[in-house]
């Protein structure tokens, strides 16, 4: 079993995607020219041996915590730009080849200004993630404020734009609910 982890577009190749996988079974036990590492280069560009069972869904769980946070803080971001009359590519050039410049963020953020919310991830599903990341921490007596607000607001998202890609977790922004 594994679990996927796709950091790249559903649009994409499927040789630019990352994925998580874990095993019951040490490398060193496994018999050589068996096992799914042939499945694994076919449909991703890197494999990550996260550990025993489970490892690779909590890491998932991790990895989706950070995706899900980069796209809210993009979206208001722009929607912040946007509502203080500042053009949002000037935000994207101030981060221009930076530490800060993440090309996922880049992504996102074009179809956020071109309006183009079609899904390579659907909000809906972004919020049943979101779900899932707080009750992973609950169950570890984690506390993550700023993640509840995050989920909070994919969830108002996908309530009317959840077929859109999460990125329309923008469309919920002050300025696009008065216009």
């Amino acid at each position: 079993m594994a679990s996927v982890s796709s950091t790249r577009p559903s649009w994409a190749p499927a040789s630019q995607r990352n994925r998580a996988r874990w095993s019951s079974s040490s490398p060193a036990r496994r018999k050589p020219g068996r096992g799914s590492q042939p499945v694994f280069d076919a449909i991703g560009q890197r494999t990550i041996r996260a550990g025993h069972a489970g490892a690779g869904t909590r890491l998932k769980v991790v990895t989706n915590s950070w995706v899900l946070a980069v796209v809210e803080a993009g979206a208001e971001t722009i929607a912040l730009a946007e509502g203080l009359g500042v053009d949002p590519g000037l935000f994207f050039k101030a981060l221009d080849g930076g530490m800060l410049d993440l090309p996922y963020l880049r992504t996102k953020g074009a179809a956020i200004a071109a309006r183009d919310f079609s899904p390579s991830f659907r909000l809906k599903l972004a919020a049943k993630d979101a779900s899932l990341v707080g009750e992973s921490a609950l169950q570890h007596g984690l506390d993550r404020p700023v993640f509840a607000t995050i989920a909070e607001r994919l969830s108002e998202g996908a309530l009317d734009h959840g077929d859109e890609d999460f990125s329309a977790t923008f469309l919920t922004s002050a300025l696009e609910r008065a216009a």
